[in-house]
C-alpha cells in the first residue's frame, strides 16, 4: 500500500505550506502530490515553489500557475487576483518560470489514479463543487479516482455503476472508504486559502493499493500562523482582502 499526501491550492502561503509539510511528515506518507495553484494571491510565491519542487513527487500546473506564463489569462481574474498575479510574475525569475512551464496539466499514476487541477475532462476547465458539475466531470473519468483541486473546498463526489452521483463532504480525521467499483472525484481543499469557513490549512492522505482494492481518503486540517501570513501579505503591498480572508476561511 502507498500513502499519498495530497495538497492543492497553496497560493503563495508559505506559512500554511510549512505547517502541512510538518504534519504530512508525522503521518508518514510515502509520496506527496500537488494538484496545482502553487502561486497567486499570497506573498511567498518563490518560497512555495521551492518547497513544492523539493518535496513533491508529482506536480500539476494550476490555472494561476498557467496565468503567470500567459498574461492574457488575467482577463478571467477579479481585480485583487489580477493584482496579485501581476505582482507574482514580477517576483519569479527564469528558474521558477522554467519549472512552471514544465509542469504537466494531468498526470496518471497507474491505471486508476488521475491527477488534475480542475476537471478530468480533456481540454476543459471547470469548478466541480455541485452535483451537475460533477456529473459533467465524470464524463472525463472512465474508472478509478481523480484527485483535483481548484474549488478550495474539500469534497468527494462518487459515481456508482447505476449512474447515481452523490456528494460527501469529508471531515477532519475521519477515513472515507473508496469502493473500487465506483468512480470518485476527490478534492483535498486548499492549503493556503480555504473557502469552506474553516481557516485551517486543508489537505488529505490517500491510502491506495491497486485498482481492484478499496482505497481510503482522509481529510486533515492544520492550524498555522495566519497572522504571520497576513503580515507578509500586507508588507509586500498586496490587496488587503487577500490577507483578511485568510482568517475567515472564505
Amino acid at each position: 500500500m502507498s500513502r499519498y499526501g495530497i495538497i492543492s491550492d497553496i497560493h503563495g502561503n508559505a506559512q500554511a505550506l510549512r505547517a502541512v509539510y510538518d504534519r504530512l511528515g508525522e503521518l508518514e506518507v510515502d509520496r506527496i502530490v500537488c494538484l496545482g495553484d502553487i502561486v497567486g494571491y499570497g506573498p511567498s510565491p518563490t518560497k512555495c515553489l521551492d518547497l513544492v519542487l523539493s518535496y513533491c513527487h508529482e506536480v500539476v500546473r494550476g490555472n494561476h500557475d498557467e496565468a503567470v506564463l500567459d498574461p492574457d489569462l488575467g482577463r478571467y481574474f477579479n481585480s485583487a487576483a489580477l493584482m496579485a498575479l501581476n505582482w507574482t510574475r514580477d517576483q519569479l525569475g527564469a528558474y521558477h518560470l522554467h519549472a512552471i512551464s514544465h509542469m504537466k496539466t494531468r498526470i496518471r499514476l497507474g491505471d486508476s489514479l488521475l491527477l488534475v487541477h480542475d476537471t478530468p475532462v480533456l481540454h476543459d476547465s471547470a469548478y466541480i463543487h455541485e452535483l451537475p458539475h460533477a456529473i459533467e466531470a465524470f464524463e472525463g473519468l472512465n474508472q478509478g479516482i481523480c484527485l483535483h483541486g481548484h474549488t478550495h473546498l474539500p469534497t468527494i463526489f462518487r459515481s456508482q455503476p447505476s449512474g447515481d452521483v452523490t456528494l460527501e463532504v469529508p471531515v477532519h480525521g475521519e477515513p472515507i472508504v473508496l469502493n473500487p467499483e465506483d468512480r470518485y472525484l476527490c478534492n483535498p481543499g486548499s492549503v493556503g486559502q480555504p473557502r469552506d469557513g474553516d481557516a485551517r490549512a486543508s489537505y488529505a492522505v490517500l491510502d491506495y493499493t491497486c485498482p481492484d482494492a478499496e482505497a481510503i481518503f482522509t481529510l486533515y486540517r492544520t492550524e498555522y500562523d495566519i497572522k504571520g501570513a497576513q503580515s507578509e501579505t500586507h508588507s509586500v503591498g498586496l490587496p488587503s482582502i487577500l490577507a483578511e480572508r485568510l482568517e475567515m476561511g472564505c
